[in-house]
């Protein structure tokens, strides 16, 4: 078998090390700091340095290991004396070897040998990462085929720009679809944009099918337009449907809505569960409107039908309370028995209006904490007490609802060492997205954490998701450990907000490097930060209410203030959601103003026209909703 150019032959290492070494001149002399000499030419390749031995073996150490390195100097080695090699070190040495041998049989005739080997060196770990690069960029087809799925594994975020090239490498598209599945894997959200386009421009089904497994499964609102158009194209509907299921966002709304009129029956009634399973009580005169419109057309009516049920079922309280604008006195009569069912005062009257303190206090937003695995629930209960201490303004004018989740989050993990925040990560978003009123849900674990780029991560999160915190590294004594959750989870949600990091060493928000550096921070966030997470709890509070337009308004005001693309995004999805296509189209063309990376603003254009469609048609259909006047009170 040939081996890989880039292997270190250390068959005969052991004994070729402690042998005498031949003198080849000329030479280097390093002094490791243990104390150790080796002779041979030494080349410095960023933080690791490789020597080439005068017995032909080649070592990659870390720079760190070496004392001092004497051009030509003398040295005992020269003279044949023995090197003494340490265990350790011979243990590395040894572990290396065998990486090399794996990535050779990742070219292997047996197909049950080249898997085998590919799960071997996804359970190598992150101090391989220097010798599967390399693998990766050299290697043959097959072998960089293995090498995706063990980087994708390990969440090798180093790896992502080589990925995204292969992406758009014509010449390597064998390795396409599983490029993406790992661009996936490895920097999910950041990486939308990428597989957004690539399920747009890409001519093989097997890679846009991957691109609507992924992005379906991120639930990006990004790729709302084009995965709703994937649904329409025969190659793509049913990983498209699949993808899909039990994705409630109605930001899919705009582009549902027009494809109730295009296609057959069939294709129209499957148009109308989509409708009706992202409806939220925003939408309650859209569905009214629907209902009449397509009562005579029993595919499509009867499967609108269902989602006045679904609003009643769904959204307690909101969904009846909203129900009472439907133009159909059966449903408006019914939605008032049940609100009257559960009020003290049956008189009240017959309006949304009249039943509005009910539905503020149903739609109060909340941060939850919620256990992941075994945690002490009266620390849980005293983090909940502690942040909404830190969060409630000094003069009582704003304040933050924090709840303890009854419900055990379980993180199935079968492998030792550090949890997967990838996978915890989703669960609890799916559990944030879940719940309408949980604006953030944090997770709390007593398990180390892993992330992509990260040994051990404190409190890994992203803008608009969910965090999880773990307690692992936060010292041992209680107090202490209470002490700093509460500043790291002050830290992880600024971060989940989209709020810039904090140029006040003191300040919660600012750069984190290590759990000692939540000793020097305040337990409150400084005023310009306090400001930031004020305003954008409360347009998180506004689409929490289903008052979407409204969130929409903040979000765009912070974005134009501020410069911020996230929020620029988040108020374009605020404006789907609300089905407000002009506005949307405004703020999308506000996005593209800011967004100048390379295939982005033919994406937005698609979108722009899709949008104008979508008001065409609410338009000649007189069915879009009313916009909100009423915003909760504070």
């Amino acid at each position: 078998m040939t081996r890989h150019p880039s292997q270190c032959v250390l068959t005969a290492a052991a004994a070729a090390l402690v042998a005498a070494l031949a003198v080849r001149a000329p030479a280097d002399t390093v002094v490791l700091r243990n104390g150790q000499q080796l002779r041979g030419r030494v080349t410095i390749e960023g933080d690791k340095a490789r020597i080439e031995l005068d017995v032909g073996a080649t070592l990659l150490i870390d720079r760190g290991d070496i004392a001092e390195s004497i051009v030509d100097g003398p040295a005992a080695t020269a003279q044949g004396e023995a090197v003494a090699i340490s265990a350790d070190l011979m243990a590395r040495l040894e572990a290396r070897e065998r990486v090399h041998v794996l990535v050779e049989q990742l070219i292997d005739e047996s197909e049950a040998a080249r898997l085998k080997a590919q799960a071997a060196l996804a359970e190598t770990g992150r101090q391989t990462l220097p010798i599967l690069r390399a693998a990766f960029a050299a290697g043959s087809p097959t072998q960089r085929l293995h090498l995706l799925r063990v980087l994708a594994a390990i969440g090798d975020t180093a790896s992502v720009p080589n990925i995204t090239a292969i992406l758009r490498d014509p010449n390597a598209r064998t390795l396409h679809a599983e490029a993406v599945k790992a661009l996936g894997a490895i920097a999910g959200h950041s990486v939308v944009a990428v597989l957004t386009e690539t399920l747009v421009n890409s001519k093989d089904v097997a890679v846009r099918t991957e691109c609507v497994k992924v992005l379906g499964a991120l639930r990006a609102p990004f790729a709302a337009l084009f995965l709703a158009e994937a649904l329409r194209d025969p190659d793509l509907a049913a990983p498209a449907r699949a993808a899909m299921t039990g994705w409630r966002d109605p930001v899919l709304l705009p582009y549902v809505l027009p494809t109730l009129d295009a296609g057959t029956r069939e294709a129209r009634a499957r148009a109308a569960a989509r409708v009706v399973a992202v409806l939220t009580p925003a939408h309650v005169r859209t569905l009214s409107r629907l209902i009449d419109l397509y009562k005579d057309e029993k595919s499509v009516g009867k499967a609108l039908v269902p989602g006045v049920q679904r609003l009643h079922k769904d959204f307690p309280v909101v969904g009846d309370v909203e129900l009472l604008g439907a133009t159909q006195p059966a449903i408006k009569n019914s939605a008032l028995d049940a609100l009257r069912r559960q009020a003290k005062d049956r008189r009240r009257g017959p309006t949304p209006k009249d039943w509005q303190p009910e539905r503020d206090q149903a739609t109060v937003p909340r941060l939850v904490l919620a256990a992941c695995g075994p945690v002490n629930r009266a620390l849980l209960r005293e983090l909940a007490a502690d942040l909404a201490t830190s969060l409630k303004a000094p003069d009582g004018s704003f304040s933050v609802k924090v709840d303890v989740s009854r419900r055990l989050v379980t993180i199935p993990s079968s492998e030792p060492g550090p949890l997967d925040a990838r996978r915890v990560l989703e669960r609890l978003e799916a559990e944030q997205s879940a719940d309408p009123q949980a604006v953030r849900v944090v997770g709390v674990t007593a398990a180390a954490l892993s992330a992509p780029g990260h040994q051990q991560a404190l409190a890994p999160t992203r803008a608009g998701g969910a965090i999880a915190l773990s307690l692992k590294q936060l010292g041992s004594e209680a107090a202490q450990v209470s002490r700093r959750a509460r500043r790291l989870a002050l830290h992880a949600l600024a971060q989940s907000l989209g709020i810039a990091p904090c140029r006040d060493a003191t300040c919660p928000s600012s750069i984190l490097y290590a759990p000692e550096d939540l000793d020097a921070r305040s337990s409150r966030q400084c005023n310009t930060c306090k400001r930031a997470f004020d305003e954008l709890w409360r347009a998180e509070a506004d689409a929490a209410a289903f008052y979407y337009d409204a969130a929409g308004r903040r979000r765009a005001t912070i974005a134009q203030r501020d410069k911020s693309l996230h929020h620029a995004l988040e108020a374009a999805y605020c404006y789907e959601r609300a089905l407000q296509p002009l506005a949307a189209i405004a703020q999308w063309k506000a996005v593209q103003a800011m967004d100048t990376r390379p295939g982005i603003g033919e994406l937005i254009n698609r979108r722009v026209e899709a949008l104008d469609l979508a008001e065409k048609w609410l338009t000649k259909r007189q069915a879009a909703p009313a916009p909100s006047t009423r915003r909760r009170r504070r």
